[in-house]
């Protein structure tokens, strides 16, 4: 039997170390670096147990080293989400480490149904070549490009005002089921999660509310994501053509930027006009494709993915 190629990651130095060596490998590496950087601010806050588990994994060879390769895997578990979310990352362009946690590791859950989240165009090919030997032949696949706004670009971000009778401001937890409601990809616990994200991420997903209902819900607004990115980007109808997928698009992308010190990142799936537009005014652009996968493992069903 091979020898595990991963180890977990409990201090919160080695967790930074790893850090420091995806930066070496940004842009490519944003999805799984702002993934682990907010579980990794989560963990401090003493939010790290109960609704939300994350667990970070790094190339057993590689110890605390910030420099040369690293592959890297994060495990998010959600009480309530019948599958686990998975990122995962090489900066080797062999993949040779990569194929390796693929196929020993006892960390990746296969006896599961799996969502990975954004895998780059270079460990695409090697994680269908392992979902494929682990039983499913055909997963789905949802191919985006990764777009990106330097943090330096978001926060020179002008946010104008809404409108008469409009006010922009942050969203809480209680909008979580309109949020929810109007996302194309939401499954079981879905709600719960976008719940839990605004109430530890706060100031960083927005909306636009009307005057007259200012404790109802959103006509507009977009999430800081799980991965600290931006998702579920929505407008409702009544309140389409006057720019308010932008401009909670640009508060999202400034208050993250603030916050957090990272670039802003999102995926498209495309051919999605009103998206691309939305992200082109604002100044993103695409920095590579990644893909979401959904693995099936025999007798589970699918599971859905996220993009704007």
């Amino acid at each position: 039997m091979a020898a595990e190629p991963l180890r977990e990651l409990v201090d919160n130095r080695d967790v930074e170390c790893l850090l420091e060596a995806l930066r070496k490998d940004l842009p490519d590496s944003i999805h799984i670096f702002t993934r682990i950087a907010t579980a990794l601010r989560w963990r401090r806050q003493g939010l790290d147990d109960g609704d939300v588990q994350v667990s970070f994994y790094r190339g057993v060879d590689e110890g605390d080293a910030t420099d040369g390769h690293t592959t890297a895997v994060a495990v998010m578990r959600v009480e309530g989400m019948p599958e686990p979310n998975v990122s995962l990352h090489t900066t080797d362009a062999s993949c040779a480490a990569l194929r390796r946690v693929l196929a020993d590791s006892e960390h990746i859950p296969w006896d599961e149904s799996i969502r990975f989240e954004s895998v780059h165009e270079r460990c695409l090919p090697d994680l269908l070549a392992a979902i494929r030997a682990h039983g499913d032949p055909r997963p789905a696949l949802l191919k985006t490009d990764k777009m990106l706004l330097p943090r330096d670009e978001c926060l020179r971000l002008e946010v104008r005002d809404p409108g008469p009778g409009l006010a922009l401001r942050p969203l809480e937890p209680r909008h979580a089921k309109r949020v929810n409601d109007h996302w194309a990809y939401r499954t079981t616990g879905s709600e719960r999660m976008i719940a839990i994200t605004i109430e530890r991420s706060p100031g960083m997903s927005w909306g636009v509310f009307t005057e007259e209902d200012p404790q109802g819900d959103p006509v507009a607004f977009v999430m800081g994501a799980w991965f600290g990115g931006l998702a579920i980007l929505h407008t409702m109808d009544s309140h389409r053509r006057r720019g308010l997928g932008e401009l909670v698009t640009r508060a999202a992308c400034r208050a993250a930027a603030t916050q957090t010190g990272f670039d802003s990142h999102a995926n498209i799936v495309t051919p999605n006009p009103a998206s691309e537009a939305t992200l082109a005014k604002v100044g993103y652009r695409q920095v590579c494709k990644c893909t979401w996968v959904d693995y099936t493992a025999p007798g589970r069903l699918t599971p859905k993915s996220p993009f704007l």
